[in-house]
């Protein structure tokens, strides 16, 4: 094949395959588009239905707002329109001639007002979505009251936090999970009256309710001064279930479907559904719960989410020269790698943290990539399966980004919950923590065994994008810009398929895979359109094209399972 590709590449530097050499002049004259409209055409923030609107699931909603804001909103969105005047007024003072020094003093300083303006005119638009947090628990107070004289136990409780603002959508989540912890504290926490007293406690119990603002994230709590977790209980039934352990942290456990510690169910427990529903529903809103217990001084259960579903705070790493986004409501420290010791064990590399050894492993292993060299932090990353420590070159910044979700063609990806635009076209893919949890408890599967594919796309995003979906569903990834990179990278590796745009300024997706074919290249090809015509997707058949979809297909996952089936693969390595 690499031969066959160095000819294709020979044909078109020297002219020899006439047929060939005309078809790639053909596809560079075709997209001649004028470079002065290319620079001012927007950027695409969906990326042809690559990604979605993560707010789909409130469509035909009505949420009840204060007039006031929205008054406010609407005068401050009207000063940005004349911020955006001022520059218009400031390119023609540029134009007459004014002084270059003063003229970008200026616009630097009008640039940096508009930007503080549409920085605020979001604050205020989110905030329009809040609700405070005493609508999610107005009716805590009676609910504790009546578990208490159904369960026999004197308990009252406490609030703190209820004029904390959080995005209504998560309030409307959240709201039944926190009924379930309320239950689990009254129930499994808080020991009846005379219990208490013979453990000299006062005989009615406390659980406390809070709601705080940490760092662009709310901390919801629910904790009681009862009998705490029975962790030898917990590692009894546990071991007996076959469930694996990871002591000294045992918390994971208790968040498995139908694991209850209770021998008898009751009205209320025992079932052993209340725990995972919960992370169930905090897990769809990107963020994490943890439980914290001690034996006879109580439980305390925290929600760490986010205050918007539109953004998200996210911590950006490098990993060689990509950059990814890790959950900060995920995130439990970060450390120079200096700082730490890794060990390497028969269950594979280790760190110590809080006293106990954890998984540790590169993000670059994880996503499926090569290991870059040149890792110099460390994260501590809270997983469904417990502590993991991830390695990264590099802890670029903490942002607050709007997430959208993958679109259907790229869904099923598992390490993947969705990516964000940044300035300039760049795309940051927010990764999902629970797989790299996943990961690092399993033997990676050698690099050279991965299918290896290259996409073709003259958007940088799309190409971002697509790589990184690509590699964590188990292929080896390179990307090409346009129909020459795309000639060049065939003729010095060799590709077990190709992804291809069907419309791209200096290609034409249908008269590469022509090309291509010509030079008896065989490899499976998938070419990807959001534009193309019936007339078109005809064309693209015609030239010798192995399978056809639109980036706006309805399909989950219907790229990565026609890439599988084509290579006559079941499965590939990264995918859960």
């Amino acid at each position: 094949m690499e031969a066959t590709a160095g000819r294709l590449l020979s044909a078109f530097d020297t002219g020899d395959d006439g047929d060939l050499r005309e078809a790639l002049v053909r596809m560079e004259a075709s997209a001649q588009e004028k470079p002065e409209l290319r620079a001012l055409r927007p950027p695409e923030t969906s990326l042809g239905g690559l990604l979605t609107s993560m707010t789909g699931a409130v469509l035909g909603e009505a949420t009840r707002v204060d007039t006031a804001a929205l008054y406010q909103l609407i005068n401050r969105i009207v000063e940005v329109a004349l911020d955006v005047d001022a520059l218009a007024d400031l390119s023609l003072v540029s134009i007459e001639g004014a002084d270059p020094s003063v003229f970008r003093r200026t616009f630097r300083n009008q640039l940096k007002k508009l930007s503080e303006s549409i920085q605020d005119v979001q604050n205020q638009a989110v905030a329009l979505a809040n609700v405070p947090f005493a609508d999610a628990v107005s009716t805590f107070p009676q609910f504790v009251r009546y578990l208490g004289r159904r369960m026999g136990k004197d308990v009252r409780i406490e609030m703190e936090g209820l004029d904390v603002q959080i995005d209504r959508q998560i309030v409307d989540l959240i709201r039944e999970p926190l009924r379930h912890l309320l239950v689990n504290a009254v129930d499994h926490g808080i020991e009846p009256p005379e219990v208490r007293i013979a453990k000299g406690k006062p005989p009615t119990g406390t659980i406390r309710v809070s709601a705080v603002v940490h760092d662009l994230r709310v901390e919801i709590s629910i904790s009681d001064d009862g009998a705490g977790v029975d962790w030898d209980r917990v590692a009894e039934v546990a071991d007996e279930r076959g469930i694996p352990l990871m002591p000294p942290d045992l918390s994971p456990v208790l968040f498995q479907p139908g694991f209850s510690t209770r021998i008898e169910k009751n009205d209320f427990s025992g079932a052993g559904d209340g725990l995972p529903l919960a992370r169930e529903a905090v897990e769809k809103v990107r963020g994490a719960i943890h439980i914290y217990s001690q034996r006879d001084a109580g439980t305390t259960a925290t929600l760490v989410l986010p205050l918007s579903m539109v953004l998200q705070n996210v911590v950006v790493v490098a990993v060689g020269n990509q950059f990814w986004g890790i959950p900060e409501a995920a995130i439990e420290a970060t450390m120079a790698l200096s700082a730490v010791e890794i060990e390497t064990t028969g269950i594979g590399k280790t760190v110590w943290f809080r006293s106990a050894p954890i998984p540790c492993i590169s993000l670059a292993q994880a996503i499926g990539s090569e290991p870059p060299g040149d890792e110099s932090e460390l994260l501590i990353i809270s997983t469904r399966s417990g502590l993991v420590a991830v390695t990264v070159s590099e802890i670029v910044d903490r942002r607050r980004v709007a997430v959208k979700s993958l679109g259907p063609i790229l869904e099923g990806v598992s390490h993947v919950t969705g990516a964000a635009m940044l300035g300039g076209g760049q795309i940051l893919v927010v990764l999902d923590p629970h797989f790299v949890g996943a990961v690092a408890r399993q033997r990676p599967r050698a690099l050279s065994d991965r299918p290896r594919i290259l996409v073709v796309d003259d958007s940088a995003g799309v190409r971002q994008l697509l790589s990184a979906t690509l590699t964590g569903a188990g292929f080896d990834v390179e990307v090409a810009s346009g129909a020459r990179e795309a000639v060049l990278a065939l003729a010095t590796n060799a590709f077990d398929g190709l992804v291809v745009d069907y419309s791209m300024p200096r290609s034409n997706g249908v008269e590469l895979v022509r090309a291509l074919r010509a030079a008896d290249i065989r490899i499976p090809i998938i070419m990807v359109s959001g534009v193309a015509s019936d007339e078109e997707k005809r064309a693209a058949w015609e030239a010798g094209v192995d399978a056809y979809l639109d980036k706006f297909d309805l399909r989950q996952g219907v790229l990565t399972q026609t890439l599988k089936r084509l290579l006559g693969i079941d499965n590939a390595a990264g995918t859960a």
